[in-house]
């Protein structure tokens, strides 16, 4: 508790000491100036934002300034794009002079580089101790029990200060040196009532150190340099800014041969209907302002973005792999057909059949629009657009027509999509994206005029919910599905076969050209257990360099898929099938061919008359000269024992002397050698006639191709 009392007299004593270190260092450095004496960047609102969806925003602020600086703060984050793409015009009769902002170090960092560095709990002794060999000014207050005593003058150079380390608020000293006295004195830091820093540099270095200590740790700011007097400012630039979303929602009703929407059951494939199209913009303000009469534009497509280091020394990165994402129950899109359909199409193929809910379609939702008392008009006008679609080249904006206020920390949502469009339901079918069940879809053109961003959809049939989609990127007059339910009353199963069938043979050469096609089937068993005959559109992946055979020509094709229309009775099983096919090549050595295949290839047709005999003769050349080769290989054979049992007999010879039996053995030997070494010649006269006959029989084949090649 005794300690309590000192700490407030050093706190209340510090506090007053730094009230004239910063009053000496605002007069010492007067080119430094705080923050509070600066116009910020509330004195200039934002006027305009675009909001794009790729991470990005272009804010545009706008006002009246007077001054000659005005202080812009940004996160930390965002230099990178300020610095790349900020934009100061004065359009009043002043001018800009240049922008300087904070290095990117941390405060810490910039700490560092001074000669003051001061603590939390400890600042006027550290202050004391960094100004060691600086001369200082001190005013002293008098002992308590001179309370009439006024207060002493003391300046000389800090020499540093002592502290007693078990009681360091109650005992500090600092030791001055003064020149003229020659003379060191110690004063006990409680007793400091004010002290002035003389000495420039170390005035310079305590206002730097405030400036970096009040700098905010996670922003920057920088300062726009303006010529005196007024200026009306127009400050622009892009930043990260979180991407803005849409939502959709289609209410659909039947629509009569009238073209009004009618009370009929809602469920039949095929069928005509009334689609009321409504979007929603969303977007969230994440800055550290309140948003207010600000315009707004919502920007749909892909502008080219980056980030380009300007702000920090540049790193080389290594690139960032992450983990696949997996998630199921993904929406189920389609892709729409090359070109819009004719005008009629979807009426001439309007059918009254079942469709998914048929079952129970007597059974209504007590919250549908008819028994609400409410027709599409009155959900239309409910919710009017509030936005202008423009293209923009590639992209395309929608500009809300109103300003809007938005508070900090919040999001908004506007209407950007109001319209009525002409549809009609289909069933749709493609296992790779929906396994065994046909999707309830909806079919449009987007006649809205405007280009329709990527977002998910909730469709409402007759005022009951029915499902849930993704809506594509969609350009204005393109064709659009929405598949949003799974028609689990019919079942479909799909059953592939693949084959290689002989498509035809030719001489190529001393080769046999065999051209095949690559086969693959799919038949599509469809089985429907609802109560009505109704129509599957079989959607099938067309692979590349596959050509349909066999199958009715598609009801349309779109991004390498074909789909037909298949009408399913109920109850009875129905099949489809598709067979694709595609060419393949291969070469074969005709010599490798035997007599065998040749007549079977002649006997299937794949040979006319006169290739067939063409190949015979062929084969009776290569037989030919493989007999040879044999000869060949029989005749290298015999050589190779005849140079072994010359070389034993050599051996032999070698010890035998020239008298009595030996030379009797010596005869015997030299007599093989003599017969061995005509066998030799013999052969090789062999071998020089088998390979006089391979070389006529290859001229001959040479003859037989080149004839055959003229006759083709």
């Amino acid at each position: 508790m005794r300690l309590y009392p000192q700490m407030c007299n050093l706190a209340r004593m510090t506090a007053s000491a730094f009230a004239a270190i910063l009053t000496l260092a605002r007069r010492r450095a007067p080119s430094a100036n705080f923050p509070e004496s600066e116009k910020t960047m509330p004195d200039l609102p934002i006027r305009r934002m675009l909001v794009y969806r790729h991470g990005v925003g272009y804010f545009e602020r706008r006002g009246s300034v007077t001054g000659a600086e005005l202080r812009l703060t940004f996160p930390r984050a965002a230099m990178d794009d300020i610095l790349k793409s900020l934009i100061v015009l004065d359009l009043g009769a002043g001018y800009v002079r240049g922008i300087d902002f904070e290095t990117p170090e941390d405060r810490e960092a910039q700490i560092k580089r001074g000669s003051i560095h001061l603590s939390d709990t400890r600042s006027l002794l550290d202050l004391l101790r960094d100004l060691r060999g600086r001369q200082v000014r001190l005013w002293i207050d008098p002992e308590r029990r001179h309370e009439t005593q006024g207060e002493e003058t003391v300046e000389g150079a800090v020499i540093g200060i002592d502290v007693d380390e078990d009681e360091p608020l109650d005992r500090p000293l600092v030791s001055l040196y003064m020149a003229e006295q020659r003379e060191v004195r110690s004063i006990p830091v409680k007793r400091i009532a004010r002290m002035a820093i003389l000495d420039d540099r170390a005035a310079s270095d305590m206002t730097y150190f405030l400036r970096a200590a009040q700098s905010e740790e996670d922003r920057r700011a920088a300062i726009v340099r303006l010529s005196e007097g007024e200026h009306d400012l127009l400050i622009g630039y892009i930043a990260p800014a979180p991407a803005w979303r849409v939502s959709y929602r289609l209410l659909a009703e039947p629509k009569t041969a009238d073209g009004d929407p009618s009370n009929g059951d809602g469920h039949s494939a095929g069928e005509r209907v009334t689609v009321l199209l409504q979007g929603w913009g969303m977007f969230d303000n994440q800055l550290d302002e309140d948003l207010e009469d600000v315009e707004l534009t919502l920007v749909a497509g892909m502008p080219v973005s980056f980030r380009y280091r300007l702000y920090e020394p540049r790193t080389p990165e290594r690139p960032l792999v992450q983990d696949d994402e997996r998630t199921v129950a993904a929406p189920i899109e389609f892709a729409a057909q090359s070109a819009p359909p004719a005008p009629g199409a979807a009426r001439g193929r309007s059918r009254s059949v079942a469709f998914p809910g048929a079952a129970d379609s007597d059974v209504r939702s007590p919250y549908s629009l008819a028994d609400l008392g409410l027709s599409l008009d009155e959900v239309e006008h409910s919710a009017p657009s509030a936005s202008v679609g423009e293209e923009r080249g590639a992209l395309f904006q929608y500009r809300v027509a109103h300003p809007i206020s938005v508070a900090r920390g919040r999001s908004a949502m506007v209407p950007i999509v109001n319209r009525r469009l002409d549809g009609r339901k289909e069933l749709l079918y493609n296992g790779r994206k929906q396994p065994h069940h046909p999707v309830a879809s909806l079919r449009m053109l987007n006649e809205t005029g405007l280009t329709l961003e990527r977002g998910p959809v909730t469709v409402v049939e007759r005022g009951d919910y029915a499902g849930e989609a993704v809506l594509p990127f969609t350009r204005a007059g393109a064709e659009m599905i929405v598949a949003y339910a799974v028609e689990l009353g019919i079942r479909i199963s799909e059953e592939y076969r693949t084959e290689r069938q002989m498509a035809g043979l030719s001489l190529h050469q001393e080769y046999l050209l065999f051209e095949e096609w690559d086969i693959r089937r799919t038949l599509y068993r469809v089985t429907s257990s609802l109560p009505d005959a109704v129509d599957i559109v079989i959607e099938h992946d067309m692979p590349a360099g596959y050509d349909l055979f066999d199958t009715p020509p598609p009801t349309e094709q779109a991004h390498n898929v074909a789909r037909w229309t298949v009408r399913c009775p109920p109850g009875v099983e129905t099949t489809f099938a598709v067979s694709q096919r595609h060419k393949v090549s291969r070469y074969e050595e005709v010599r490798k061919l035997s007599q065998r295949q040749i007549q079977q290839f002649f006997e299937e047709t794949y040979l006319d008359k006169k290739t067939f005999a063409v190949l015979n003769q062929l084969l009776s050349l290569y037989e030919q000269i493989e007999r040879h080769e044999d000869a060949l290989k029989e005749i290298e054979a015999e050589r190779q024992k005849i140079y072994e049992r010359q070389k034993q007999t050599q051996a032999n010879l070698t010890p035998l002397g020239r008298e009595g039996n030996e030379m009797k053995l010596r005869q015997r030997y030299v007599t093989l050698l003599n017969e061995l070494e005509d066998r030799l010649n013999e052969l090789l006269a062999a071998e020089k006639t088998a390979h006089d006959a391979i070389r006529r029989l290859r001229k001959e084949i040479e003859q037989t191709i080149a004839a055959a090649s003229k006759k083709d």
